[in-house]
């Protein structure tokens, strides 16, 4: 139960009602209490029924906060509505009745240009922004012109404030059509180092007690299981392979591999004790569906590659790969994804083989170069799932000769604004490719 900083006080940090410790104190500098940090763990977790990681819940504490903490368009605009009558009042005793659009929107226009591009806000915030400069701008135009031709007397001062008037409206538009087209160049801030939402999660859990639907970073299981020869004799019908032991771990702690008749590994080995049986077992299948889950970054966009021709995994076999995203352009018409900058990340650009970087756009290969790369833990638990989920199915309508009428999408099942795209077959590479971004967004 919360209370205020005098109840507190007199009780020392705890409920004054059941006696319960208190785990965070915004008046002692957290920026957030123990019920906001609850229902985040209720929200990320859909009400625990699901598994996050370390991770996870860091990007979502995170657009929690920033969402909650800054000041939208439509709050600055109303701010300005509210002044409005003010700043009139001072406009019409100066007598600058043709500058009063320039004069109320100035500081308004300045303040959107700079949050448009801004790490503090999400990319949804920014995009906001944006719009709202392209509706400053529309309404400067549409005032000037009103004005020109009803009010103003046609002379030359009238005139050059015309041209004033409509450059700005038309500058502003395409300023904030500009801001639109690079939000995919503009990496999000952090408030937080992850080591302190692993502190957080301690502290709560020593007071609270376990959070069981947590998932603590991938322990790496040297041992190897046996298995019963029987069981090894049989083979799975598909194969998620993730770029991280942390998304395969993800994956598997939720039940995904039972679900859906599936084997689920990572790159890297993981899960190191039964990894080599049961890549075994999956070679025993020449009907087997592999599917490719990864991040949006230099390892991820070259793990087809590597599935596609290492000794390791399949090399040599005329298998089909299915890229479930995440790629550069799944990211280029996002909304709200939230997007990364690293040295490291640009560095790695150069261990992309030469035949991974023809199947990249130009402008996929500039922005990976400049190192910027969306990691696949900032999506929500439910999401990632339903990414997956919707990734089998299709594959499956495909497999049973479903085709739609434009020929080049499949509905969802659920909106037609939330599917994933169907690119085709690389009859040479054996490759399918889904367009994941409405998925993901």
């Amino acid at each position: 139960m919360d209370s205020n900083l005098k109840e507190r006080t007199e009780t020392g940090g705890r409920c004054k009602n059941c006696n319960h410790p208190f785990v965070f104190d915004p008046q002692a500098g957290s920026k957030f209490t123990d019920i906001f940090f609850k229902n985040s763990i209720q929200t990320i977790s859909s009400e625990k029924t699901l598994f996050f990681t370390t991770k996870q819940f860091w990007y979502f504490l995170e657009k929690r906060l920033t969402k909650k903490g800054n000041v939208g368009s439509v709050g600055c605009l109303f701010v300005l509505f509210f002044l409005l009558p003010f700043i009139n009042t001072a406009i019409s005793a100066m007598e600058f009745y043709p500058l009063a659009p320039i004069i109320i929107f100035v500081p308004l226009i300045l303040y959107f240009i700079w949050a448009s591009q801004s790490k503090l806000y999400s990319s949804k915030e920014r995009r906001s922004f944006a719009r709202a400069i392209q509706i400053i701008g529309g309404l400067i135009l549409v005032a000037v012109l009103v004005w020109f031709f009803k009010f103003s007397k046609v002379k030359n001062i009238d005139f050059l404030l015309f041209l004033l008037g409509t450059g700005l409206g038309i500058f502003l538009i395409y300023l904030g059509t500009r801001q639109l087209t690079i939000q995919h160049k503009i990496p999000q801030a952090f408030q937080f180092h992850q080591s302190q939402i692993i502190q957080w999660l301690i502290r709560w859990q020593e007071i609270n007690g376990k959070v069981r639907i947590f998932l603590r970073t991938s322990r790496k299981m040297s041992e190897p299981i046996k298995i019963n020869s029987e069981v090894t004799a049989y083979s799975f019908d598909r194969v998620i392979v993730c770029d991280t032991a942390e998304i395969a771990q993800f994956l598997i702690a939720n039940n995904f591999h039972f679900e859906h008749n599936c084997a689920v590994l990572s790159i890297d080995g993981y899960p190191q004790n039964i990894f080599s049986t049961v890549m075994q077992m999956l070679k025993q299948n020449p009907d087997l569906k592999i599917y490719a889950f990864h991040s949006a970054n230099p390892r991820g966009v070259r793990m087809i590659n590597e599935l596609r021709n290492s000794p390791n995994w399949f090399g040599g076999n005329n298998l089909i790969i299915y890229d479930l995203g995440l790629l550069p352009r799944h990211v280029f018409p996002s909304k709200n994804m939230w997007i990364l900058k690293s040295d490291e990340s640009a560095r790695q650009v150069q261990q992309i083989p030469t035949a991974v970087k023809s199947t990249l756009s130009t402008d996929e290969l500039a922005w990976l170069e400049a190192g910027f790369y969306v990691e696949l833990e900032s999506f929500s638990p439910r999401k990632l799932l339903q990414v997956v989920s919707q990734g089998i199915a299709k594959t499956q309508a495909v497999a049973n000769g479903y085709t739609s009428t434009s020929d080049n999408s499949l509905d969802s099942g659920d909106s037609g604004d939330d599917g994933i795209i169907f690119i085709g077959i690389n009859n040479d590479s054996r490759n399918v490719g889904f367009f994941a971004s409405d998925s993901f967004g």
